[in-house]
């Protein structure tokens, strides 16, 4: 029974002891199910936390991999630029508005020859500009921050470390923060010294004359024009003094334009020693120069000052081992008294000259009104001219052409002559300078050539061959687009052989446009139509045409004619234009022969032809047609 309690004890020990155990392994389990669970769901986030790691690693190896693209890129792009900083020819610069900072591409050193640091203080760049910019570069920087304006451009001069000045185009760019205040400003500098020294160039040769290195004509005129502006706000006047030389064309040409360009150089120089600090000296033209004189002169002033003129320009001037003396004539004007305008207080010191001139020259004299009356006529003989060519008042005289040799016709010249309604019988010298400033010349030249041409036609048909007629030509007609063709198509419409016409020009049509002159010389010459030069001796550079222009004739001019029965030197001098002439194979005609003294120095040094008085003065075309049948009768 006690064995039993016992083992009764045991097993209730026992089963206690496995319900035990059986709450703890129940317990364990339920605690690693918990444990397992919250291992699993530390899990499932370590996994999420993982895979968000790996992303975010990618993530960051894409913008890693960016960025060092885009370091590498901002590398190649501060190369570039430091290429192009060093390779461009401007100075790249970038000024710090806030901290008053400036730097510069290594350029600067190249241009100025500053290191750049020399110029890192912003101040200190307008420590150089030059003083005459300074203030409208500082102006135009202030009034670009303050209206706020993103781009302008400067033009001005910066000294050199050398001491010199250069010429800088500026681009500046200016940057603006939120509150539109100038934070910085940055651009380029372009050195343009060259192209201002070109564009100095230019305006010397547009405003100054090149001989004498006087203002010419078109700086003139803006002067004056504005001195006539000032002086009508301040009742005030000034004085215009027009000098021409006396006898320069005759220095000209028997010393040459060298010799002459001398003269007016030292002319030009005389002059500025004797102008005061209200005086201003003009090269107009030619021989022509202006004087100024401001701050409302006296007549008795410019009186004095005229003869000091006098006196000045008179003295000796030694050119080349060769003495001149050369005076000059002057016309004096005053504004407002003689003229309200630049044109017309030109002309009228241009007549008061003149008058000078006829006065014996080596004079001066003050424009009065009365002198316009010559101008008056002058623009009543052009309005006269219209009304002549319109109601054929002018007529062709002809004036006999003689073979030395032979003493035969061999051609005429054909002269107009104007027969006035009023006035009677008018010569080509009184009008002709009219026609040609008018432009009416061109119109009356035309009639010439077809009333030359119809005539020769005439005689040709009568049975006279051997002969031809010329035809003068001046140098607007000749520059006119369809003169050679006009020229042609008359002679073809007349049914006249062209080698009958021969066209007279001056030298004085090579002034405008020499090749073109020439060239259309040599369409008439290609259609057998002959060439003469006329006037030879009287022009700029004869000797020299000669060779030049297709030429088959040359004139000599009357006056060496004339000094043949006088000169010894002149007699020399026309003997060698004529044998120089035969030399180039040229024809040569004496002009104005009168003497037969003259005829016979001419036949003795191989003139071929003349025409002048000893034979024949011109006339109309019914005596040169009895003329004609008198020769074809011997």
């Amino acid at each position: 029974m006690k064995i039993y309690n016992v083992l009764i004890y045991f097993v209730i020990a026992l089963i206690f002891s496995l319900l035990i155990l059986i709450y703890i392994l129940l317990r364990n389990i339920q605690l690693r199910t918990r444990a397992e669970k919250e291992l699993r769901m530390k899990n499932e986030e370590l996994t999420a936390i993982y895979e968000e790691n790996i992303a975010s690693d990618e993530e960051l190896k894409e913008n890693i991999h960016e960025l060092i693209q885009k370091q590498e890129e901002l590398g190649r792009s501060g190369d570039r630029y430091r290429i192009v900083a060093e390779s461009t020819m401007d100075i790249i610069w970038e000024g710090d508005l806030i901290n008053k900072k400036r730097f510069f591409s290594e350029k600067v050193y190249d241009i100025l020859g500053y290191k750049s640091w020399e110029l890192e203080d912003l101040d200190l760049w307008f420590t150089i500009i030059h003083p005459e910019d300074l203030e409208w570069v500082k102006e135009g920087i202030k009034h670009q921050v303050d209206e706020k304006i993103a781009l302008k451009t400067f033009e001005y001069r910066v000294k050199c470390k050398t001491g010199n000045y250069k010429w800088l185009l500026s681009n500046t760019k200016c940057e603006f923060d939120e509150n539109g205040r100038g934070t910085a400003v940055f651009g380029a500098f372009t050195d343009i010294s060259e192209l201002k020294e070109q564009q100095q160039k230019i305006n010397n040769l547009a405003y100054y004359d090149s001989v004498t290195g006087l203002p010419n004509r078109v700086r003139l005129r803006e002067v004056v024009s504005d001195e006539i502006e000032n002086c009508a706000e301040i009742n005030s006047k000034f004085a215009l003094i027009f000098m021409d030389l006396d006898n320069f064309k005759y220095i000209n040409d028997s010393y040459g334009h060298m010799t002459g360009d001398k003269l007016l150089l030292e002319t030009g120089k005389r002059l500025v020693r004797i102008l005061n600090e209200n005086m201003t000296a003009f090269k107009l033209g030619g021989d022509e120069f202006i004087i100024l004189i401001k701050a409302s002169p006296l007549k008795e002033e410019v009186e004095v000052y005229s003869k000091a003129l006098l006196e000045s320009l008179a003295s000796p001037i030694s050119i080349d081992g060769d003495m001149f003396h050369v005076t000059h004539s002057s016309g004096i004007v005053f504004y407002p008294e003689n003229g309200l305008s630049f044109d017309e207080l030109l002309k009228n010191a241009d007549t008061a000259m003149y008058k000078s001139k006829e006065s014996g020259k080596n004079t001066y004299t003050f424009y009065h009104r009365v002198m316009g009356n010559l101008a008056m006529e002058k623009i009543k003989m052009q309005a006269n001219l219209e009304i002549a060519l319109e109601n054929k008042e002018f007529l062709l005289y002809y004036q006999p052409i003689i073979d030395v040799a032979l003493g035969k016709i061999t051609g005429f010249e054909a002269l107009i002559r104007w027969i006035h309604p009023k006035n009677g019988f008018i010569f080509p010298d009184r009008f002709i300078g009219a026609a040609e400033e008018s432009g009416i010349i061109i119109q009356i030249g035309k009639w010439v050539i077809i009333s030359a041409c119809k005539y020769a036609k005439s005689i040709y048909d009568s049975g006279f061959r051997n002969f031809y007629i010329s035809v003068n030509v001046s140098a607007l007609q000749i520059m006119q687009k369809d003169f050679t063709d006009f020229v042609l198509s008359t002679i073809e419409d007349i049914g006249l052989p062209a080698e009958l016409i021969l066209i007279e020009i001056t030298e004085s049509v090579l002034v405008e446009s020499m090749d073109l002159v020439i060239a259309k010389l040599n369409i008439l010459k290609d259609n057998n139509i002959k060439i003469a030069l006329d006037d030879f001796g009287c022009g700029y550079s004869s000797l020299t045409y000669m060779r030049m222009l297709p030429i088959n004739t040359i004139k000599i001019d009357k006056s060496f004619i004339d000094d043949i029965k006088s000169e010894d030197d002149v007699k020399s001098l026309t003997g060698n234009i004529i044998l120089l002439a035969k030399q180039l194979g040229l024809n040569v005609i004496g002009e104005g022969v009168e003497t037969q003294e003259q005829l016979d120095y001419l036949k003795r040094h191989g003139c071929d032809m003349f025409q002048g008085y000893l034979v024949s003065k011109p006339v109309p075309a019914v005596e040169i047609d009895n003329l004609l049948k008198r020769e074809m009768a011997s």
